[in-house]
């Protein structure tokens, strides 16, 4: 298995991952009605108070062994995603 194709499956198993996370931590906000889908959405990508509010409160319905969403996770996927097809555009130009 090639470079890129290593990084591609790295990246989206990140990716995956963060999403799974995300959903963990503020699904229950949504189903709730404590947040909006959309609301919900943007802590998938950027931290806000709404988010770090919804953080706390997740934590208090959880077990301690979850551990809040980190934005950074999502944008570590993606950059891994995008190194994967930079390296391939360069092995297969002539």
């Amino acid at each position: 298995m090639g470079a890129p194709r290593w990084l591609l499956a790295v990246g989206a198993a990140i990716v995956f991952a963060a999403f799974i996370w995300w959903w963990t931590t503020f699904g229950d906000m949504v189903r709730y009605g404590y947040l909006s889908w959309r609301e919900a959405g943007q802590c998938l990508v950027r931290d806000s108070d709404i988010c770090a509010l919804a953080k706390v409160l997740c934590l208090g319905a959880h077990p301690r062994i979850v551990i809040a969403y980190w934005t950074s996770a999502f944008w570590i996927g993606l950059g891994v995603l995008s190194l994967s097809l930079v390296t391939s555009g360069r092995r297969e130009a002539p």
